[in-house]
């Protein structure tokens, strides 16, 4: 990062140099701040260089090794953490961010046990989400207990999330469920693994098959990683992509009850009422258990002891309070 004027725009940063649009990816972008800013207090301090050249691991070493080429990685892996940990040069950095990864029920294959609310509740508490979050995250991540974390717009703090009950398998073993697929892409492989090795204490079979999404109705759980951009209307963004009937991740058939809240919220306009409504319908996602909640996985940034950076609860990375010490 470096100290330089730049061109005027309307965010806290503006582009000066390059491109970063998939096929026509400069090796470097340059964004320098944006003096005019609307917001004052946040005009940014320095300039920022994307690298779209380095490695990965060559930037963790870089940064890690503080040879002043790089100062901030972002989207580690919870190995990668572990690594930026133990450097004396550079800090772990964790974002408890707004994403969550859940199990969705397929709730609409033909003769579904999934439809079964009580179905739904027990497999929710044959699986040991903390062990999940061990395994499958290192530990960098949230056991949900709904699809709001806490100390977010709508997290209604009197929710207890369902806890590991190994004996929840009986009643699941009694429905005639004693084998299930799950169905995962690549990138959440070690999750799929730590649901099944939970399952496999209880007494359930899980098999997993490695797919970006499912195809024909020969599956039980599709594991999920979506975020919520918005500051404060998950409905938007999160609920109605799950449970909405136009949603891209809705498994399940309509829920009427789901449909006029989410209704009510399209006509509400205080931010108090909002709020109420909010955690009603987080409420009514939490009983009612149309996913397996899993967990909310942190962001992890290795950052340069050379800078200071505050990263965003949002999903996105936002550099706009960076800069040297």
């Amino acid at each position: 990062m470096i100290d330089e004027p730049g061109p005027w725009g309307t965010g806290p940063f503006v582009l000066k140099e390059g491109v970063s649009v998939l096929d026509k990816r400069s090796p470097e972008v340059v964004m320098v701040p944006n003096k005019a800013h609307w917001n004052k207090a946040r005009i940014p301090k320095a300039t920022i260089v994307f690298d779209n050249i380095v490695s990965k691991a060559e930037a963790l070493d870089l940064v890690m090794n503080q040879t002043g080429k790089v100062d901030i990685v972002t989207e580690l892996t919870p190995a990668e953490a572990k690594e930026v940990a133990k450097s004396k040069n550079a800090r772990l950095m964790e974002s408890k961010s707004k994403t969550l990864i859940v199990g969705v029920f397929n709730q609409n294959a033909a003769g579904s046990k999934w439809t079964d609310v009580k179905l739904r509740q027990a497999l929710n508490k044959a699986v040991d989400k903390n062990a999940v979050v061990k395994d499958a995250a290192l530990g960098y991540g949230t056991v949900l207990t709904s699809m709001i974390m806490p100390g977010h717009f709508g997290h209604d703090p009197a929710l207890k999330a369902y806890g590991y009950d190994a004996g929840a398998g009986k009643a699941l073993s009694a429905a005639g469920v004693s084998t299930l697929t799950i169905v995962a892409g690549e990138g959440h492989k070690a999750v799929a693994d730590a649901v099944a090795k939970s399952l496999s204490a209880s007494g359930i079979a899980a098999k997993v098959e490695l797919a970006g999404a499912p195809k024909g109705d020969n599956w039980d759980l599709w594991l999920v990683e979506h975020f919520d951009w918005s500051p404060e209307y998950p409905y938007g963004v999160v609920f109605r992509e799950f449970f909405g009937q136009d949603g891209g991740f809705r498994k399940m058939p309509v829920d009427a009850k789901f449909s006029a809240m989410g209704e009510k919220m399209m006509q509400t306009t205080d931010k108090k009422a909002q709020e109420s409504l909010t955690k009603q319908m987080d409420r009514h996602v939490h009983d009612t258990a149309p996913v397996l909640f899993l967990y909310a996985p942190s962001k992890l940034y290795a950052v340069s002891n050379r800078v200071n950076f505050t990263p965003y609860k949002t999903w996105m990375f936002e550099p706009a309070e960076a800069s040297r010490k």
